[in-house]
């Protein structure tokens, strides 16, 4: 079956060359950055063991909106019992045409209790938002999600309304929805939290943190206030040959500006940097090989909130100097964290691919689950290195703030760089 090479770029917003190389970034000049170097007395990965708590998983509806109805997927803290369930299979809509994933849905194993109870002891638990790669879903990062609600989060995962259809038409759009449902997930948090409501009394509404993958990466940027650039935007893309396979993340998006600017409720295209998009309660971001370039050096400068960046330096769905490494030079963040997977592509930060039955067929495998470096996920470093920095933004965790600031476990193919001070 003829798939069109350029498929699994779409998976990360306006990207491109499913075989075209791209170049890759070296560590920041910022002359506060301090790279951590390994040393082998240095600690372990933490933070990367799953929690002590039980998960649970419900799923929620929030009726009405200006575009859609929208699903939350909700993974919380819960005590199990002796008969639940060990596993789960999470299901979730194909947002693909059938010739390139068959059927109506898509699923991934996890380890999480349908409806169950919330664990009261120990709340009100901060708020993680989950926001997926485009055409993805939230249950593809299940082993993350999980991870988080048995580390003391609730986690909700909007189920960003968007199709790839193969024409790419949809992704200026998504850049205004989905600040939107940031701010429609954490509303309905506010809801959840209410006197006999699901999770009465357990939702930390002071803190709040937005994680995402690829296009998610961008919605957690905008949802912390990074604000759109697009001068600096068309001149990054002018620049470039008609050739040069960096158009893909150009085209799609700039010659729709007065159509974003309409959908964001604006009466005109803004002169220099666009009102924030963002959500005022959230107090950090984690942007996972997110695209960074539709901010550019002004608009991230708006990006005061914490935040922490990570990509792989060869990534073809987010160019790393695009993405990860431009978020961390330029956050306006006085705290910032990048970490590096030098020669690792995009989807590392799925999970592993044999919890995601419908990418066996051999073209997913191939687009999805192969990397040059990581044979397997790097989940443990994902996991430890974004739980602890969510306990020390979230939680106010000493111990976890040294993890960050101090000397890092000793690493093979991973690099670590930070502004913090021990």
């Amino acid at each position: 079956m003829d798939r069109p090479p350029r498929l699994i770029a779409a998976l990360g917003f306006v990207a491109v060359l499913a075989t075209a190389m791209l170049v890759s970034g070296s560590s920041s000049a910022d002359p506060s950055t301090v790279a951590a170097a390994p040393d082998p007395a240095s600690p372990s990965l933490a933070y990367a063991d799953r929690g002590p708590r039980a998960v649970g998983y419900r799923v929620f509806t929030v009726p009405g909106g200006h575009h859609h109805r929208l699903t939350l997927r909700a993974w919380y803290p819960t005590s199990r019992s002796d008969n639940a369930p060990a596993s789960i299979t999470y299901t979730a809509p194909n947002k693909f045409d059938e010739q390139f994933t068959p059927g109506t849905v898509i699923t991934s194993e996890g380890r999480a209790i349908r409806n169950a109870r919330p664990r009261r002891h120990g709340g009100p638990y901060p708020l993680v938002v989950l926001s997926h790669g485009y055409g993805l879903s939230p249950i593809v990062y299940s082993a993350l999600a999980e991870h988080y609600a048995s580390r003391g989060y609730i986690v909700l995962g909007p189920e960003h309304r968007e199709i790839f259809d193969g024409s790419l038409t949809g992704f200026w759009k998504a850049l205004v929805d989905r600040p939107a449902d940031i701010r429609r997930a954490i509303d309905h948090a506010e809801r959840l939290t209410r006197p006999r409501a699901p999770l009465a009394g357990l939702v930390d509404l002071d803190h709040i943190a937005v994680v995402g993958h690829s296009y998610g990466g961008y919605t957690a940027l905008a949802a912390g206030g990074a604000r759109f650039d697009f001068d600096a935007y068309r001149a990054r893309c002018s620049g470039l040959t008609e050739e040069d396979p960096l158009r893909f993340f150009c085209d799609p998006v700039l010659p729709r500006e007065a159509d974003m600017a309409a959908r964001a409720g604006l009466p005109e295209v803004p002169s220099g940097l666009w009102p924030s998009l963002g959500d005022p309660r959230v107090t950090s971001v984690v942007s996972m090989a997110g695209d960074a370039y539709p901010f550019d050096e002004r608009g991230l400068g708006e990006l005061t909130v914490p935040v922490l960046a990570l990509g792989g330096t060869v990534d073809d769905g987010t160019p790393y100097t695009w993405g990860a490494q431009l978020a961390y030079d330029h956050a306006g963040s006085e705290s910032r964290s990048l970490v590096s997977f030098p020669g690792a592509g995009h989807m590392i930060f799925l999970d592993s691919c044999e919890g995601l039955p419908w990418t066996q067929d051999s073209f997913w495998r191939d687009a999805l689950c192969a990397d040059a470096v990581w044979e397997e996920r790097p989940l443990d470093v994902v996991a430890h290195y974004t739980t602890a920095f969510l306990r020390d933004t979230l939680d106010d965790d000493p111990r976890a703030r040294a993890a960050l600031a101090g000397d890092q476990p000793p690493l093979v193919d991973v690099e670590y760089a930070t502004t913090r001070v021990p």
